[in-house]
Order: C-alpha cells, then structure tokens, then sequence
C-alpha cells in the first residue's frame, strides 16, 4: 500500500505545477492504470496508443532510439505524454495543461524529477 499512496502522492504534487489540470501514469503496455490525479480525464488507454502510434511512425521514418516526451498542443489545452523506462514495461506519464496558464518548461522539469521507478 505504501507504493500506491507515494504515487498518489507524487502525482498529486504535480497538480499543483500552475496550469496542469490532470494527471496520470499507466503502464505503456498493458494500459493498467496506476493512479491519477485532478477532474481530467485523460482516457488512459487512449494516450498509450497515441504514444505507440507515433514512436512506430518514428521509427519506420527512420528515427533512432526510444521516445522520450510528446506535447499535443490545442488552441486551450496542450497534452504531455512522457515515455518513464522501467524495469519492466515501461510506464506512460500523461499529463493535460491549460495552455494560458501552464509554463511547458516548468512542466517538463517537474516531470524530469518524477519518482515514478517506484511504481515499476
């Protein structure tokens, strides 16, 4: 249980970055779901696909390596979905912004500190 509430807890620390209003991590592969925070829906299942979607795309374009980060932006909200490897399947962190609020780069130093190992 204390696994649980530390990702509760770590997710819950990433809704109060100015502008993110939900938050989720899934693991990429199997879509279960490890917890979410804030009203948003982020349709979980829907994310993982988009992630696999583009780094398959990626790939037979000719890029190497591994997806790290993808920002879907709209005219209100943007959409950040990052890729956290772990020692198993590897665990899709989602998180929906209000565009005239958030500040990307904040978000993404927020999600470059995020102690999601502890989930894998």
């Amino acid at each position: 249980m204390g696994r649980v509430s530390s990702v509760e807890d770590s997710l819950g620390h990433l809704l109060q970055v100015p502008g993110v209003t939900g938050v989720s991590l899934v693991d990429a592969v199997s879509g279960l779901s490890y917890g979410a925070a804030g009203p948003q829906n982020l349709g979980a299942d829907e994310c993982g696909r988009l992630a696999v979607l583009i780094d398959e795309r990626l790939h037979s374009a000719g890029a190497e390596g591994e997806l790290e980060t993808v920002v879907v932006t709209g005219a209100r909200h943007q959409l950040v979905l990052r890729v956290l490897p772990g020692c198993g399947d590897p665990l899709l962190l989602t998180v929906a912004l209000e565009r005239e609020r958030a500040n990307l780069a904040l978000v993404l130093r927020h999600l470059d500190v995020f102690p999601a190992r502890e989930a894998a």
